[in-house]
């Protein structure tokens, strides 16, 4: 797994839309977050895996003491790369 701490300066996205811009908007994912619903943009824990290929895995999770902060963990570091792009385009980290 890859790690890294990323900053978090604007709204999430809604948490499906991350999935859709990596695997594409007919991708068959299992999620599990905290996002109270599909279109939240201020959820901070988020676990998402393409079931087609379960080798394929994002998770995000709070720090503790870090309150701008969440820990992105990826499958692998082009996943984490692409996760990372799109947070960009959102305006949601730095």
């Amino acid at each position: 797994m890859v790690e890294v701490e990323i900053e978090i300066i604007g709204p999430m996205p809604a948490y499906y839309k991350i999935a859709d811009d990596i695997w594409g908007e007919d991708a068959d994912i299992d999620s599990d977050g905290n996002s109270e619903t599909a279109e939240s943009t201020d959820w901070s824990e988020l676990t998402i895996i393409l079931r087609s290929d379960q080798d394929q895995r994002i998770d995000i999770d709070t720090i503790p003491g870090k309150e701008h902060f969440l820990l992105l963990c990826a499958s692998s570091k082009e996943l984490s790369e692409s996760v990372m792009q799109f947070f960009r385009d959102q305006g949601s980290i730095k």
